[in-house]
């Protein structure tokens, strides 16, 4: 088992206060015993860390996301220096890609331009509408920060270009998706990520978590029936698409794939995907840390980051049974816990998730060719007898 990214937390604090934020508004509170940015002796024991594990495995590429909080809260210098130590430090045979996801609101086109020269490529959190912006996505006084993280986004595509102008995107099933879509359309986005808010088990069920089925196949229908050349790719539309065809798409949510990342906390802590600090306070805390450990010591004595890793395998028998299987892989790990049976269930958002991949594999159905559909076999889904057959105990 070997990390080939990081999720790298070079800020522990905010400067947005969004209302379903797993980090500060959920159940877990380790944050605040993290120290606010991270220090030089954690920036040249991590890189020395990521420098041996590409050399011990052979890697020659490795991922690096800046995130927080907000990473801009560390200031352009942050990054400068943590790009000049890592020229320092790891031999040029070896590729470090870099990403950052920013809210935007801190972001100028300076910033970007240098961003740009550091070859750190941007994506923006924003929410589907101005109002509901306004409403989740606000500063810790309430304040209204839309039209700051519009700004930053804009500057993001005027000094990256349109194909960098990718969005992360929270759903919000108050919100009608053909107004998001159109709020997309209008800023031009490039790509935009639909990301299910984070509920399991502990305070909630599958018939009461939103209703995003009922949202995503409205999407999808906008999305696809939009002839405009000049229109964004939508996930996980497109990662659906290819995983029904059997050509790829696996990611952290679907598909059968495994997950390598792995975060690293402003103290140098090592942990698994920090969304799973919805299961409890103090969750994803091990003792492992970069100023003495390897990165990949964290998979042999933690149970947890074995789970994340291979999480679309180890499946309930409700999951391994299931025909949506190879495409679901059980949905994320995170939304299948409970106190009751930690992760051995399917995953909250069960019934939205089959509802939504019926509604795009019969779509398929209709637009592909005879010839493609008998080399894939794809069959009509009736997504009412597949609810009632499989949730017939309800």
């Amino acid at each position: 088992m070997v990390t080939n990214n990081l999720v790298v937390k070079v800020a522990s604090r905010c400067n947005l206060n969004c209302s379903y934020c797993y980090v500060y508004n959920m159940c877990d509170t380790s944050y605040k015993l993290q120290p606010k940015f991270m220090a030089q002796n954690v920036i040249e024991s991590l890189l020395l860390r990521i420098k041996d594990n590409c050399i011990e495995n052979n890697l020659s590429e490795f991922l690096v996301v800046f995130h927080g909080g907000e990473p801009l809260l560390a200031g352009i210098g942050f990054y400068e220096n943590f790009i000049k130590t890592q020229k320092r430090i790891i031999p040029k045979e070896i590729c470090i890609e870099y990403g950052m996801q920013s809210n935007g609101t801190l972001l100028n086109e300076k910033i970007a331009l240098r961003l740009k020269e550091l070859n750190i490529q941007v994506g923006i959190s924003i929410d589907g509408t101005p109002k509901s912006n306004s409403i989740n996505r606000v500063g810790h006084k309430g304040e209204n920060m839309y039209l700051q993280i519009v700004s930053g986004f804009n500057s993001i595509k005027n000094v990256f270009g349109d194909d960098f102008s990718n969005c992360l995107c929270v759903i919000d099933v108050s919100d009608d998706p053909k107004e998001v879509y159109q709020h997309f359309k209008k800023l031009e986005v490039n790509n935009v990520h639909f990301l299910f808010q984070d509920y399991n088990y502990i305070n909630s069920d599958s018939n009461k978590v939103p209703k995003i089925g009922n949202w995503l196949v409205e999407m999808f229908d906008l999305w696809i029936n939009d002839k405009e050349s000049k229109k964004p790719n939508v996930r996980p539309f497109s990662d659906l698409i290819n995983l029904i065809l059997g050509s790829g798409g696996e990611s952290e949510i679907f598909g059968c794939g495994i997950n390598k990342t792995l975060v690293i906390e402003t103290d140098g802590s090592i942990e698994t995907v920090d969304t799973l600090k919805t299961c409890g306070d103090g969750f994803t805390k091990t003792s492992f840390n970069v100023l003495n450990d390897d990165l990949n010591k964290i998979y042999k004595h933690s149970e947890l980051a074995r789970l994340y890793y291979y999480s679309h395998d180890k499946l309930c028998e409700t999951c391994e049974s299931c025909l949506f299987k190879p495409i679901c892989g059980g949905g994320f790990i995170g939304h299948r816990y409970s106190l009751e049976k930690n992760f051995n269930n399917p995953s909250i958002y069960c019934k939205e998730i089959i509802q939504i991949i019926c509604h795009i594999q019969n779509e398929l159905l209709h637009r592909l060719s005879q010839e493609v559909l008998q080399k894939i076999k794809l069959q009509k889904l009736n997504y009412d007898e597949i609810i009632k057959d499989k949730f017939s105990d309800e």
